[in-house]
């Protein structure tokens, strides 16, 4: 199994000592900072939550939610955050070593590894944390409108689980419009670069 080191709480400009750029690859050109500019890559997730609310909404006779069951909802909503970066880390191969933690100033978390992986296997892991939104919407989506309690339930997760991901498919578009197929993918301290 790949090795997973759990490091708390860091900055989010750690320098890795194995984080030293590979020798003839090319940076994947990314925007300086990609939280921001991956904002936009989650209002189609978003849009598509809502829907999904709006159209279950028209089927039911009532108040669509259990209130009371709303703080279990966030709670498994931000249970999302660490297992999205686990997600990510199971992806890699054995001999991998890949760091996890949280970014408390950026409220954020990340999964960093310098271990190289060919372009299908990087867009496999950007996006494997999609499960942890498209289950509970698919979850939602199905049960009836009169099950509020499980409804309720996948509320937040499937907001926070397709959203969350937003760095992720910004990652994803600019590896399929500039890495060509047969490269493989590796991070470095200063970003993600590619080699044929």
């Amino acid at each position: 199994m790949v090795k997973i080191i759990w490091e708390g709480n860091q900055d989010w400009d750690k320098e890795y000592p194995e984080g030293r750029p590979p020798e003839n690859a090319r940076k994947l050109q990314r925007p300086a900072d990609v939280l921001k500019a991956s904002v936009p890559y989650g209002i189609i997730p978003m849009l598509m939550c809502f829907s999904c609310v709006f159209y279950k909404k028209s089927a039911a006779s009532g108040f669509l939610f259990d209130p009371r069951l709303l703080p279990l909802s966030f709670v498994l909503g931000f249970l999302c955050i660490p297992l999205h970066e686990l997600l990510h880390a199971v992806c890699y191969p054995r001999k991998a070593t890949v760091y996890l933690g949280v970014c408390l100033k950026k409220a954020a978390a990340y999964a960093v590894s310098f271990y190289p992986l060919s372009r299908r296997r990087f867009i496999v892991m950007s996006l494997a944390p999609l499960l942890l939104g498209a289950v509970p919407l698919l979850i939602f989506i199905l049960c009836p409108a009169d099950a509020k309690a499980l409804l309720t339930i996948c509320l937040v997760p499937s907001f926070m689980g397709l959203i969350s991901p937003a760095p992720d498919y910004l990652d994803v578009l600019s590896v399929i419009r500039q890495v060509p197929p047969g490269a493989t993918i590796r991070a470095a301290n200063d970003g993600l670069y590619w080699k044929k």
